[in-house]
């Protein structure tokens, strides 16, 4: 387990020395300087890798399948989501992940279908991060990490956490968490390749876009906006690689990108 966590957590510290050392003077984005070279890096490895082999998915996958293969994502990290919920003292939403899950993964086969959403119980999108920013923990400068894209201190931590959390994390054999992984980032930028690729068109400063919308979206999130809606992307589900739910039947032009 730590030799599969080695390489995020040496990322997440060196990025940090670095942004420390070169701050700018835009007080709503103190780590500019380096931010930016980072999120084209980023931005780059989107358009030569991620995309194409997102686009070779789509091309041998109906939209069903990619829709169940989100839904069982979702469905798997549910240990999150529950000790989110808890640490919120959420009860409700506690006991409803817990009913969620239950159903999902019996009636709704391992979550490659959602008939909990059917029978009443709601969706939520909780995350360790939003637990620690109800607990009043500022998120610090906004932070773009290599090959995860937008992020702060607050949340780059959650994400550790969440990682810790998830299952798939713990399967002995090696592969499978990687593989697993894989697949969901792979699902997720095919599930979400029209708002992204329309963004990255229409936006005057793509990074300030998709800075601000990140930012926005964390903080919706803390402030809990309720049951989070099944036909709608969220780009922004804990950091990259936590892909959306199901697809809408329009695109959302304003979507933000990982």
């Amino acid at each position: 387990m730590k030799r599969r966590l080695a390489p995020q957590l040496i990322s997440l510290a060196a990025v940090a020395t670095f942004a420390v050392a070169c701050a700018s003077t835009n007080p709503a984005d103190p780590w500019q300087g380096v931010n930016r070279p980072v999120f084209t890096f980023n931005t780059k490895v989107d358009d030569y890798v991620l995309r194409p082999v997102s686009k070779g998915w789509t091309f041998v996958t109906p939209q069903a399948v990619r829709d169940s293969v989100a839904r069982f994502f979702f469905n798997w990290r549910f240990p999150s989501r529950f000790v989110s919920s808890v640490g919120q003292g959420d009860a409700t939403k506690a006991v409803t992940e817990v009913g969620r899950f239950v159903v999902n993964t019996t009636i709704g086969i391992v979550g490659l279908f959602d008939p909990a959403t059917s029978i009443g119980l709601a969706r939520y999108d909780e995350d360790v991060g939003q637990m620690f920013g109800r607990w009043g923990i500022p998120p610090g400068p906004y932070w773009v990490i290599p090959l995860i894209g937008p992020s702060d201190p607050r949340d780059a931590v959650g994400l550790v956490c969440d990682t810790l959390l998830n299952p798939f994390a713990w399967v002995p054999v090696v592969w499978i968490p990687y593989a697993t992984g894989a697949l969901n980032v792979v699902n997720a930028r095919a599930q979400a390749d029209k708002q992204i690729e329309n963004a990255k068109r229409t936006a005057l400063d793509y990074y300030v876009f998709v800075r601000d919308a990140y930012t926005q979206h964390r903080a919706n999130a803390v402030r809990d906006s309720g049951p989070a809606g099944s036909g709608t992307y969220d780009l922004y589900d804990t950091g990259a690689g936590e892909g959306v739910y199901d697809a809408p039947e329009e695109p959302n032009k304003n979507a933000p990108t990982p």
